[in-house]
Order: structure tokens, then sequence, then C-alpha cells
């Protein structure tokens, strides 16, 4: 998110900087003035309320439901195998269990590993989608800084005060919502 913020504050301070050399270009006044036309944007409620970002979040939940699931029923597998394994204590040899002991624990330290990475697949897939929506919402919010000719794009949350007229929330969602509605969760 910060990434996000920093870029659009250097992208629309280029803008600026790139108007103002134009200006100091044409005029020959000698006393320059820069009134910088702002916007503002809830960033927060841009993803709580894009189309995209509630389908990513959804199919992440479903994946990850199904992981757990898969995962509860090897674990369940390894508990069964344990139980049998303690019953059986007394019949087989020490060295036997004890061999029966470390393949089990092998067993449980590759169920661990897995999970984990299993996990980072998932995490690494829903930032590459989250990306996904964060470009399209600068390319968004580029088109609404241009058509408003505004200089800067600030983020709500590092603002004091802000004022309705300013606000770019609502147009940033409705247009990102058409740009791009979903966004597929692709982990590999």
């Amino acid at each position: 998110m910060r990434k996000l913020l920093c870029l659009l504050t250097i992208l629309f301070s280029g803008v600026a900087y790139s108007q103002e050399k134009n200006k100091d270009n044409n005029s020959i006044s000698k006393k320059s003035s820069f009134n910088a036309i702002v916007g503002v944007v809830d960033m927060k409620k841009i993803l709580a309320q894009s189309k995209a970002y509630q389908s990513l979040v959804d199919q992440f939940e479903d994946v990850r439901r199904k992981q757990r699931n898969s995962f509860t029923k090897l674990e369940d597998k390894i508990r069964d195998e344990e139980s049998e394994l303690l019953k059986k204590k007394n019949i087989l040899s020490k060295e036997i269990y004890a061999q029966k002991v470390k393949e089990l624990n092998i067993k449980i330290n590759e169920l661990k590993g897995k999970q984990q990475s299993e996990g980072k697949k998932f995490e690494s897939g829903f930032d590459r989608s989250t990306k996904k929506i964060q470009g399209a919402l600068v390319d968004v919010l580029s088109v609404l800084a241009s058509n408003n000719n505004l200089n800067l794009v600030l983020a709500k949350s590092q603002v004091i005060l802000v004022g309705k007229e300013i606000d770019l929330t609502e147009k940033a969602i409705t247009e990102l919502n058409k740009v791009l509605p979903k966004v597929e969760l692709n982990v590999q």
C-alpha cells in the first residue's frame, strides 16, 4: 500500500513539476505562481468495495478452506497411525518401534513443510493478484486526475481535513469496477 502511495505521489509530483516547467517556459512574466489542484481517495474503502478485490478474497478463502480440510485429513491419518503404533508398542521390539516412530516423525515433518510451502504459494498468488488490482487502480486514478486537471492525488489516510469536493473515492470505485470487475487467484 505504501509503495502505491509513493508511486502516486511521485507520478503526480512529476506531472505537477512538468506542468510548472512548461508554464515557466511559455510565460514571460517575472512572477510565477503554482496552484496545486488536489484530489483525495480512501484506499481502504476502494479495496473494500472493489468487485475484483472482493472476488479475490472469496477465492483465497475458498482455496484456503479446501487446503485446510485436506491437511486436516492427512493429520487425522497420521494421528490414527500414531494411535495404532502406541497400541503395538509392547508387541513390537524396541528397534522396530523406534524405526516406526522415526518414520512417523518424518511424515509429520513432511506434512508441516508441505503446509508451509502451500501457504506461501497461496499468499504469493494473492499478492500478485492484489498488485494487478493496484495497477488498475493507478491507471484509473491517472485518468481521473487527467480528466479533473489534478496535479496531485493523495491517500485520505495521509490528509487531516478533506472537503467532499476533492474526494475521488466513489468515482475511483465505479471506474475500477468497470475496468477490472474480477481478478483470478493464480497460484503457482
